[in-house]
């Protein structure tokens, strides 16, 4: 089956937009669009491909929807979160069974390595700190925020400042010798590591006080013992979403990662590990919550196979761990489908801010050499990214059939990022149909507080034609004055909308754009004319509008408004 009229609108918004969701993962498209994409372009029992799977919505989406998935990442925690999250069914009595033994064996151990000399003014047990706000811009006037055993405490707010003698407990307990193991390689040299280094943390385990590697090799130890494999990865993927939270890179006002990237306040928190590990386990949003609704959705449809013959059986679901450059494993004109966010150049530096988990879970660093990403400590410019980004296009190009839909959500400010991406799908010779913006699932932080950002994603669908264009491309390069565009686009747009934010207008000019890039008959590749020919971005939007004539800006509620009066 083929579909000829590709989705055309945004898809609502959804109360329930986190299900399922067990692990952070960056970039995460909501459920809602991904299963609506897939009802729309396949039908039960098609395959549909996911080459760069991250968190793998896509494929249990797919498996919900009664499709077969195949997922791969060239990152080994991408795909250890994937084939947890998409694993089912999974014994959850087991599960809860395994967590209880480790709350009997080492809660009681953790909790009192947390424990205060206050007592609760309630019910008069001893108080346990929830977090203790520890960054060195505190000057050793370190504030507790504590609760009692018991639940007291949410409703009055205990907080106050530790007391010496309480400062000196942690201090004696921080001297013992940590009972297991705990990673403590020497950091690489990388964008995002070099601002730990700057900051005096050059080895893994200085990204956590010893009072919570202490708390955390205990815990690590306890999962090992698991022989379940399924419960046992189920319960290292919450201890691996537990590592953020415990480690430096918190503070009371900002989630840690939240920028993209290893950012140690000076006013960084320890959390309490065991009630983070609670938390991540028995949270609405937690493993235990998440994977019983996967084991409702999915039910026994997910079936595992090694190798693609396997899905032309009884098989549902296969993933990979192979550059998407090079997915050697999959037969071409083999997927009915493929849905994919790429990476947006340097923007996210997967591998590196991966590292923390991977440490702990004892996976290696090889596949860094295939990562598709700009980052000079791995000599990859903006070519390399584009030209390794034409690579992985290509890969699926081969692999849908003729006739099919690749569907590519992407969110990125730089311009010669967007031109690396469609210069890969115009090369691998996908004809793009339409453009259709969507509300991501939460806004990043870039999203949220930067001036210059866009606030809505872009999926961009495209077809592989039945048969490939014979058309022939000339040697001059057809040439487009870009202000010209970015005008005539917001004079349209406010002409339907009479105002409209700085993003919007950005929006409605990259669409323009990537309509004309692709529309162009008989030509090469599309060339920027003018003086933005090298800074297509938001700012560059913001001057051409402020120069034009008949063009009111102003600030409104932190946003850059505009409309249009035609004198």
């Amino acid at each position: 089956m083929t579909v000829d009229v590709p989705v055309d609108y945004a898809v609502p918004q959804q109360r329930d937009c986190a299900r399922y969701k067990m692990h952070k993962y960056w970039a995460g498209k909501p459920w809602y669009v991904v299963a609506e994409y897939i009802r729309h372009f396949t039908r039960e029992g098609d395959i549909v491909l996911d080459p760069f799977c991250g968190g793998g919505v896509v494929g249990c989406e797919a498996l919900i929807n009664r499709r077969k998935a195949v997922l791969n990442d060239v990152n080994p925690m991408a795909v250890f979160i994937s084939k947890n999250t998409c694993r089912s069914p999974v014994d959850m009595e087991l599960f809860l069974a395994e967590f209880k033994k480790i709350e009997a064996r080492i809660k009681d151990k953790i909790m009192e390595m947390y424990r205060l000399r206050e007592k609760c003014p309630i019910c008069g047990e001893y108080l346990y700190a929830k977090h203790v706000v520890r960054g060195p811009s505190k000057k050793g006037a370190w504030i507790v925020e504590a609760r009692c055993p018991k639940g007291h405490g949410r409703g009055f707010n205990i907080r106050r400042l530790l007391t010496e003698e309480e400062k000196a407990d942690i201090l004696r307990i921080e001297a013992a010798e940590i009972p297991f193991w705990y990673p403590d390689g020497e950091l690489p040299d990388g964008r995002e590591i070099m601002r730990l280094k700057k900051a005096g943390i050059t080895h893994m385990h200085q990204l956590f006080t010893r009072r919570n590697l202490m708390a955390l090799s205990m815990l690590y130890h306890e999962i090992g013992h698991i022989g379940d494999e399924a419960v046992r990865d189920l319960m290292l993927t919450a201890f691996s979403n537990t590592l953020l939270h415990a480690s430096k890179l918190k503070s009371e006002g900002l989630r840690p990662m939240s920028a993209n990237s290893y950012y140690c306040m000076g006013d960084w928190i320890e959390e309490n590990v065991w009630e983070r590990f609670e938390n991540r386990i028995l949270w609405r949003w937690g493993v235990f919550e998440g994977k019983k609704e996967t084991n409702r959705l999915i039910g026994d449809y997910f079936k595992p196979v090694r190798e693609f013959s396997g899905l032309e059986k009884e098989g549902t679901f296969m993933l990979s761990n192979l550059p998407a450059q090079h997915l050697s494993n999959l037969p071409s004109e083999s997927v009915d489908y493929c849905f994919t966010d790429p990476p947006y150049g340097g923007s996210i530096q997967y591998g590196e801010l991966t590292l923390l988990w991977r440490s702990w879970l004892k996976m290696g660093s090889d596949f860094i050499k295939d990562e598709i990403i700009v980052n000079r400590y791995q000599n990859k410019s903006e070519q390399d990214f584009g030209n390794m980004l034409k690579e992985a296009f290509g890969e699926v190009y081969r692999l849908l059939k003729p006739g099919h839909w690749l569907s590519v959500t992407f969110n990125n400010r730089d311009f010669g990022v967007w031109s690396a991406l469609l210069n890969a799908c115009r090369t691998a010779g996908f004809e793009q149909v339409n453009i259709v913006p969507q509300k991501p699932l939460g806004n990043s932080f870039v999203q949220s507080w930067a001036k210059y950002s866009l606030k809505r994603d872009l999926i961009l669908n495209f077809k592989k034609p039945v048969k490939a264009s014979s058309r022939r491309q000339k040697n001059t390069p057809c040439l487009l004055e870009i202000k010209s565009l970015i005008i005539f686009t917001a004079k349209e747009y406010l002409a339907k909308h009479r105002r409209a934010t700085l993003p919007e207008l950005f929006e409605a000019a990259m669409m323009r754009w990537i309509d004309v890039y692709y529309k162009q008959p008989d030509d090469g590749p599309l060339c920027l004319s003018g003086q933005g020919k090298q800074c297509f971005d938001m700012a560059y939007v913001d001057r051409c509008l402020q120069q034009a004539p008949g063009f009111q800006r102003w600030e409104e509620d932190k946003n850059i408004i505009y409309s249009f009066v035609v004198e």
